[in-house]
C-alpha cells in the first residue's frame, strides 16, 4: 500500500488571479430596444469600418438612448462582474493601461465606468472578424441574428474529413495564454435556438475572433461596444 507521504494538512489549493466571462441572457424587452436602435443606426449609416478589425461588409454607430442599455444592463452586469474580481480590474494589473490612472485614481478602486462606442455589425457568409482586441477596461458582444446552426455548418461538403476540434465555421472564440504558457480557447459553437439574445462581457485586452460562415444569404446581425474608466473629477468627489 502506497504511504502518505504529505505531513500535515493541506490547507487550499491556490487558483492565481484571472479574469473571467459573464453570459447574459437578455430579456425581450431589451433585445426589442436593441433592434430598435440598430435598425435606427442602419438607416444612419453612420460607418465605422475604418475604425473597427472586421473585415465584414456593415458597422454602423449605435446610440443608446438615454443610456438605457447601460443603466438597465451594462451597470448590473459590471457591478456583478466587480464583485466577483475582488476589485482587480484588467486594466489596472496592465501597466501601460494603469499610468494613464494612477495620478487621478486612488489605488484603482475610486472611479466611475463610462459607456464609449456601441456598433452594429452586418455579417455576411465568407466574411470574418480576424483576432483582435478592444479598447477600454470591459467589452461586450451581444447575438441579435444568428441565420445557422454551427451542427449544420460542420455537414458542408468542404469540411468533410477536418478533426472534429478544428472545426470552427461560424463560431466565436477567445483566445488567451494559460499559466503555464500554453495558448488556451474559450469557443462558442453558435446557433440561433441557444445564443440569438445573449450578451458575452469581457475584458477588453482578451483576443477575440469570429469565423465564417457559410451556405444561407443572411445576414448574421451582432453588436458590441467598450466601456471605460471615468476618473472623477474634484468636484464630483470619489465613490
Amino acid at each position: 500500500m502506497m504511504k502518505n507521504n504529505i505531513k500535515g494538512n493541506i490547507i487550499d489549493v491556490i487558483t492565481p488571479r484571472n479574469y473571467g466571462i459573464i453570459e447574459i441572457d437578455l430579456s425581450e424587452s431589451i433585445l426589442d430596444y436593441l433592434w430598435k436602435i440598430s435598425n435606427k443606426s442602419k438607416n444612419k449609416k453612420e460607418c465605422l469600418k475604418n475604425s473597427l478589425a472586421g473585415n465584414i461588409s456593415n458597422s454602423y454607430l449605435v446610440e443608446d438612448e438615454n443610456n438605457y442599455f447601460y443603466n438597465e444592463v451594462l451597470e448590473p452586469a459590471l457591478k456583478i462582474y466587480c464583485s466577483s474580481s475582488h476589485g482587480h480590474h484588467p486594466i489596472i494589473s496592465n501597466p501601460y493601461h494603469r499610468d494613464c490612472f494612477v495620478k487621478e485614481i486612488d489605488n484603482g478602486n475610486n472611479f466611475k465606468f463610462k459607456l464609449g462606442n456601441i456598433w452594429v455589425n452586418y455579417q455576411k457568409k465568407h466574411e470574418f472578424n480576424p483576432m483582435h482586441n478592444h479598447t477600454g477596461v470591459y467589452s461586450f458582444v451581444i447575438w441579435l441574428k444568428i441565420p445557422y446552426d454551427y451542427e449544420d455548418q460542420c455537414k458542408l461538403p468542404q469540411f468533410k474529413g477536418t478533426k472534429k476540434i478544428d472545426l470552427k465555421p461560424g463560431c466565436f472564440e477567445f483566445r488567451y495564454v494559460d499559466m503555464l504558457g500554453y495558448h488556451a480557447s474559450k469557443v462558442y459553437f453558435l446557433n440561433k435556438e441557444e445564443h440569438e439574445g445573449k450578451m458575452l462581457l469581457f475584458p477588453s485586452l482578451l483576443n477575440h475572433q469570429v469565423y465564417p460562415f457559410y451556405n444561407t444569404d443572411e445576414e448574421r446581425v451582432s453588436m458590441s461596444g467598450n466601456i471605460f474608466f471615468s476618473p472623477p473629477t474634484k468636484n464630483e468627489g470619489l465613490t
